[in-house]
């Protein structure tokens, strides 16, 4: 062996150094989570929290009202979904679940008409790495042969 691939105490220091920054980094990162950062503040947010109180949302001549319930709004657990429309005669043509504040993929919120303009249905989402989550449920609706978007934010605490 060359003096050069020697481990040195200087060497084995510095490289002790590294690892004890990374491990603290990961520490702070993982359990140091700020629970009121995490906190949703809807006054301040500027969206309206369908899993707290029933948020409407207007796009042109259609007027959409949403609202989630459960016992206790959680991952992994089945929740209530209810969608009223100010237009009996528009359509549900798609609705989902997707992670706002994080990448989480796209997982279905069935909903179906009970009577004209209600339509209500379940769904539950996946657990998150993070304390509390933001999702968005996306509904394309039909209205006078045009299909509009809307979508409605809630946060899922763990």
């Amino acid at each position: 062996m060359s003096m050069r691939d020697r481990l040195t105490r200087a060497k084995l220091g510095q490289i002790l150094l590294v690892l004890v920054v990374l491990i603290a980094a990961f520490w702070f990162k993982t359990y140091q989570n700020d629970e009121a950062k995490a906190k949703l503040d809807t006054t301040n947010s500027g969206f309206c929290d369908v899993g707290i109180e029933k948020c409407s949302s207007q796009q042109g001549s259609l007027s959409v009202t949403a609202q989630l319930t459960a016992d206790k709004l959680q991952p992994e657990s089945p929740f209530q979904l209810a969608l009223t429309l100010s237009d009996p005669d528009a359509s549900v043509t798609r609705s989902r679940l997707e992670g706002h504040s994080m990448y989480m993929g796209t997982l279905p919120a069935m909903i179906k008409q009970q009577a004209p303009g209600v339509w209500q249905g379940q769904a539950l989402v996946g657990a998150c790495t993070e304390r509390s989550m933001i999702w968005a449920w996306v509904l394309d609706i039909e209205h006078e042969g045009e299909t509009q978007q809307f979508k409605f934010l809630f946060e899922v605490k763990r």
